[in-house]
């Protein structure tokens, strides 16, 4: 479709998923486009880069089957799912650095992520507990998938007031928070982790697939959509970052004026800012006006995820796509060979902020000792790297809904996207895709 004749474009600022999906719709819908991002790769916190040669990613991400709209998009620039990820079917292996080599702490592999064969698999994983405590963790389990919260409360009292025994707090319920949400169970909101666990596991096998990038994150979707964008007539600029943005009443030739780090000035008929809260809270004015938005950036909050990349002499292509790692510097571990990279293992290190501080090749080295202990058949790596995103998600606590700030602003055409703003999800590729198509739906309401 050609893009409209306007005196200025729609500029969309940051090219995160977020950003991209609203610049496609647009772009789609027949408006000019300009995005514009700060760094020199498109995909924001989920992008590519590149390690001794070989192409890996900024962070280690698994999506689930019930990421709908994600999927949606990533067929939308021409990409097959059923190819692009390793599917798993929903189910965990636990293993600890301190109990037999090679065995699991714990095994939770439903034959169907449906409420009997996960009752099943939750009684087997109990099997050293007394009869009275595995039947009442598995009531526990049900009310916790079936019964609505009628009031936020963290996670760990939550899970304890179904009836989960710490031991399988410790070796599933932790982990597998973490992972969904980066804020441990002691704060994280019990209403977010449960709207996640019933979208997965409520509506049949294939929501609740594990879905392990097969091709590095950039070949997924950022680069594509970029390749799409400009088909298309829009106007992308990397690695330039925007300073000031100012909206201006009246003006002929845009609605807004956006300033770069160069001092060099672009109109805008609307802006979508698709940025970090606190990237954005630097955009926007201050006045009593804006109050509500200021608020709301700053109670998002912020926590880190690293993940440590291990570089091994001799391709890894047995192992496992998935195993958990409990009582170690790291929750996840997943063998690049998925995703064409043979020789390297990531292990994902949630809520980074929570352990002792480390330097990076402290970090690495520590993540490679324990994994020698738990798996003595990896040995000793090749080299390593740490890759850390300091504000990697939102700190998901309780009662994060109400405190969100709404994707729109006191200025009629500006608008805000971003993983932040979507409701009863954490900071996730499908929150930030869903964001990116409210905020573009939005814009285009407001001028059809």
């Amino acid at each position: 479709m050609p893009t409209r004749p306007s005196a200025a474009p729609v500029v969309i600022v940051g090219a995160g998923w977020a950003g991209l999906t609203a610049a496609l719709t647009l772009a789609r819908a027949g408006r000019s486009v300009h995005l514009i991002e700060a760094g020199e790769t498109p995909g924001g916190r989920a992008r590519s880069l590149t390690l001794h040669g070989t192409e890996l990613d900024n962070g280690q991400h698994i999506l689930v089957g019930a990421c709908q709209e994600t999927l949606a998009q990533i067929r939308g620039v021409g990409l097959d799912p059923d190819t692009c990820f390793h599917a798993v079917p929903f189910g965990l292996r636990m293993f600890s650095s301190t109990g037999a080599s090679g065995t699991p702490a714990l095994v939770l592999e439903p034959n169907s992520p449906r409420l009997p064969a996960l009752a099943m698999a939750l009684y087997r994983a109990l099997s050293d507990k007394a009869l009275s405590t595995r039947l009442w963790a598995l009531i526990g389990a049900s009310g916790m998938l079936h019964r609505p919260l009628s009031q936020d409360r963290p996670v760990l009292e939550w899970l304890r007031g179904w009836h989960q025994p710490d031991t399988l707090i410790k070796s599933l319920w932790d982990p597998l928070c973490l992972a969904i949400m980066n804020t441990p169970t002691r704060e994280a909101s019990a209403r977010i982790f449960q709207n996640v666990l019933r979208l997965a596991l409520n509506h049949g096998p294939k929501n609740a697939q594990l879905l392990i990038p097969a091709r590095p994150l950039g070949e997924l979707f950022p680069e594509p959509a970029l390749h799409e964008l400009r088909e298309r007539g829009a106007r992308v600029d990397l690695g330039r970052r925007i300073t000031g943005l100012e909206h201006k009443h009246g003006c002929a030739t845009g609605a807004f004026e956006l300033v770069d780090r160069r001092g060099e000035t672009l109109p805008a008929a609307g802006v979508i800012l698709a940025t970090s809260p606190v990237a954005t809270a630097k955009l926007l004015p201050r006045h009593s006006a804006w109050d509500t938005t200021h608020q709301g950036l700053a109670a998002m909050g912020a926590c880190s995820i690293c993940t440590v990349y291990l570089r091994y002499a001799q391709p890894l292509r047995g192992r496992p796509p998935l195993q958990g790692l409990l009582d170690q510097h790291g929750q996840w571990l997943i063998p690049r060979h998925v995703a064409g990279a043979p020789h390297w293992l990531a292990v994902v290190i949630s809520a980074a902020d929570d352990l002792e501080p480390l330097t990076a090749e402290e970090r690495w080295r520590t993540v490679s000792r324990s994994l020698a202990a738990t798996f003595p058949e990896l040995g000793t790596p090749e080299t390593g790297h740490t890759v850390c995103e300091r504000r990697a998600t939102i700190n998901a606590r309780t009662e994060l809904d109400p405190q969100r700030p709404p994707p729109q602003t006191p200025w009629q055409g500006c608008f805000l996207a971003g993983d932040y703003l979507t409701h009863s999800l954490p900071s996730t590729l499908e929150a930030a895709v869903q964001s990116g198509l409210e905020s573009a739906h939005l814009l285009l309401e407001e001028h059809p």
